[in-house]
């Protein structure tokens, strides 16, 4: 992708676009290939070897091609799919730790001002522990630290998945002010038009590969694009 543009992943449920975010960002070990972000190569070189055993971690016998520290520090920072917030840390200590990913990109109390300015819902209650927040909140919160890690790319997994009319609209506004802030954005999301207001490019993604691209200004409906999905698999 080129510099400063953001791009969109669209297909069918488990046809592999998790996963492939997952790898970008070093959660799961690649087998082979390279991963490389401004110029940088971010996995070892070679090709990951198979496990010996299904009773023994893979990482206690084999050296990972990924580290995700380092996918971090590049400034690659992924927000996953579900709650993966610390349940017991209050909003203001998870985004005290967060700006250790920011590799001191960025000064930590400017970009606490831009997150609650963006979210003020978490300035009200930044003394609430995680696993008392609501599901739109829990998102915000997880969007929120990933901001405070200094992005140079954003990677967003379903971020509006699940939630309400009011605070999908209400997530899906503040993700268009990231955007907008210069953020790029590399987003999985089943609504076509979410993905629209965000991205210069979208990518068709079909039992696990890319099978088409196609630019903003080209984008069909939603049913247009469904035939284009069953299209490339027939």
């Amino acid at each position: 992708m080129a510099a400063g543009t953001s791009i969109g992943l669209f297909g069918p449920n488990g046809h592999g676009k998790t996963t492939l975010l997952m790898t970008i960002s070093g959660i799961i070990d690649p087998w082979r290939g390279d991963i490389l972000f401004e110029g940088e190569r971010l996995n070892r070189e070679g090709e990951r070897k198979s496990q010996l055993s299904r009773n023994i971690n893979y990482d206690v016998i084999r050296r990972r091609r990924m580290d995700p520290k380092k996918v971090a520090r590049a400034g690659l920072i992924h927000v996953s799919q579900g709650n993966t917030l610390y349940p017991e840390m209050t909003i203001a200590e998870t985004l005290a730790i967060a700006p250790i990913a920011a590799n001191g990109r960025v000064e930590e109390t400017e970009s606490l001002d831009k997150v609650y300015s963006l979210f003020p819902k978490l300035y009200e209650r930044q003394d609430q522990k995680a696993r008392f927040l609501s599901g739109g909140e829990r998102q915000m919160l997880s969007v929120s630290a990933a901001l405070m890690a200094a992005p140079k790319l954003l990677l967003l997994d379903e971020p509006t998945l699940g939630l309400s009319p009011k605070l999908r609209l209400e997530l899906a506004e503040a993700i268009r002010a990231i955007k907008a802030d210069g953020v790029p954005l590399l987003v999985v999301d089943q609504d076509v038009e979410f993905l629209e207001s965000l991205i210069d490019t979208l990518y068709l993604f079909d039992h696990g590969r890319i099978s088409r691209r196609i630019e903003k200004e080209d984008l069909p409906s939603y049913e247009e694009i469904m035939s284009l999905l069953f299209e490339g698999a027939s």
